[in-house]
């Protein structure tokens, strides 16, 4: 009974020492998703600053879970902005890149930069740490030919992201989890982490404050339709891309017919939200019946990244094809989104808006010819850039305000447009893109109950919005240390044809 006993109370000690190192590596896995998540909204705004703060945070993870107990700061130590590489452990031979940049370019640049300064002498393994999400595949053949055989850097094993951090996670023990997962909370509350010494890391003396970011949360509904298409429906030889979707909407409009917006194609199969097994459904002409598939969007987007690239476009054309009710333009060239007048040949377009207190914005003017009131000279748009974020189970658009300059029915952007656009960016300080930002926030959030009433919108294919991410206890950022200081117009009514500000 007693050698019973003992076996017992070794079996639950090692039960709850288990369940303990499962609640560690679930915290771990959370904190750095949280992380990926700010710094990509933090990309998408253009702010990059964080980057140079998480180069220190990743110092200390890299030590605990990599064991490289001598890795340093080069851009601290050696100098600042030290070419190629921002971290590297001597005694093991190897330098980390920590970018929020994800593309092969950027991959090809590292390697280009780290070999020109020959670094490749004194480091054997390059690693590049992607801070976001790195891509789905990278080309081998594209790195080896950048590297010319005097480094290697193998695209599966050394172009990391979080999601591979915590891979090796789960392969050290508790006490090392623990100590990486030490380091990400004490940078979440902007203190020491133990582990890094005060010249890896300068905390910020100033108190903490709640950051909300661009990202907005979205819902979706909740039954995804894919099917076939008809065998007849094919691409011509040497299209890509958007030939797929060129192909349907061509074959319905030989039926008279127009297509809505929201739909993809990918590997001859249509997937969209509207039901395909309905036989007046809009799409019910080019798709083999039979073949119809209802399943939960999880069940396709979690499959593989390619399929999750696939949602994103299909996420991409359901808000373009919302806004397109609300008269607001998907530019494809500009990759923006922007406001056009509500009925052809109007001037102004005003949006009514909720933020502290009831407001109206402008988000549409038409500046005539001087010579000829006839003819437009200009026409300025508010837009917007909206990008899909998966992360932790959870869907998020980050919003990113911009402005179009545009000429022509068709709002094709001006020839001054970038000239236009730099003057503008130039007087805007951060709490007016902070405002853009509500405003946008308070109108879309607006057409979820325009659209819910409104039966005939179909509203059940559609995006609806929901909170914006925020995090309580973010490091200060004072305005007055980075932003560039606000030039003044010449004149109130702006200058450069620029209207007056809305």
């Amino acid at each position: 009974m007693r050698i019973q006993g003992l076996i017992n109370w070794v079996h639950r000690r090692r039960t709850k020492d288990h369940l303990k190192h499962l609640d560690l590596l679930n915290e771990f896995r959370t904190a750095l998703s949280q992380l990926a998540t700010e710094v990509e909204a933090a990309s998408a705004m253009q702010m990059y600053d964080i980057n140079k703060v998480c180069e220190n945070l990743m110092l200390g993870v890299f030590r605990e879970i990599y064991g490289w107990r001598d890795l340093r700061n080069l851009n601290a130590e050696e100098k600042a902005n030290f070419p190629g590489v921002d971290l590297a452990d001597d005694k093991a031979g190897v330098a980390i890149q920590v970018t929020a940049t994800s593309n092969l370019d950027k991959v090809k640049d590292t390697i280009e930069t780290f070999l020109e300064h020959g670094l490749d002498k004194k480091y054997q393994r390059v690693i590049i740490y992607v801070l976001g999400r790195r891509q789905g595949s990278y080309s081998q053949d594209a790195i080896d030919r950048a590297a010319r055989g005097r480094v290697k850097l193998n695209a599966t094993d050394d172009i990391l992201d979080y999601r591979d951090l915590c891979g090796a996670a789960a392969d050290v023990g508790p006490k090392q989890i623990a100590a990486a997962l030490e380091v990400v909370r004490e940078y979440m509350r902007g203190g020491l982490a133990r582990g890094l010494s005060e010249e890896d890391f300068d905390p910020p003396d100033s108190p903490l404050q709640r950051v909300n970011l661009n990202l907005i949360e979205i819902s979706f509904p909740s039954t995804l339709y894919i099917a076939d298409l008809r065998l007849d429906i094919e691409p011509s030889k040497g299209r890509r891309g958007r030939g797929g979707r060129k192909m349907v909407r061509e074959a319905l409009q030989a039926f008279d017919l127009r297509p809505p917006s929201d739909f993809e194609v990918s590997s001859h199969q249509l997937i969209t939200f509207h039901p395909l097994d309905d036989a007046h459904g809009p799409f019910a002409n080019v798709i083999e019946r039979g073949t119809v598939t209802s399943l939960r969007p999880r069940e396709f987007y979690g499959l593989d990244e390619d399929r999750e690239r696939v949602f994103k476009s299909l996420l991409r054309l359901t808000l373009q094809q919302k806004l397109y009710r609300h008269k607001v333009q998907w530019m494809h060239e500009d990759n923006l989104f922007i406001f056009v007048p509500r009925e052809e040949g109007d001037n102004l377009r005003e949006e009514s808006w909720f933020g502290q207190r009831a407001s109206t914005r402008r988000v549409y003017e038409r500046k005539l010819n001087r010579n000829d009131p006839s003819k437009t000279f200009l026409c300025k748009h508010l837009a917007f850039s909206a990008d899909f974020i998966l992360s932790t189970g959870k869907w998020y658009v980050a919003i990113n305000p911009d402005w179009h300059f545009s000429v022509g029915a068709d709002f094709r952007r001006s020839a001054y447009a970038d000239k236009n656009l730099a003057w503008l960016k130039r007087q805007e300080v951060n709490r007016t893109v902070a405002d853009h930002f509500r405003f946008l926030n308070s109108w879309l959030s607006g057409l979820d109950q325009d659209d819910f009433f409104d039966s005939a919108k179909g509203p059940a294919t559609s995006l609806a919005f929901a909170d914006v991410v925020s995090f309580p206890n973010h490091p200060h950022l004072p305005d007055d240390s980075w932003l560039p200081s606000r030039e003044r117009p010449d004149d109130e009514g702006g200058s450069n044809g620029l209207f007056e500000s809305l």
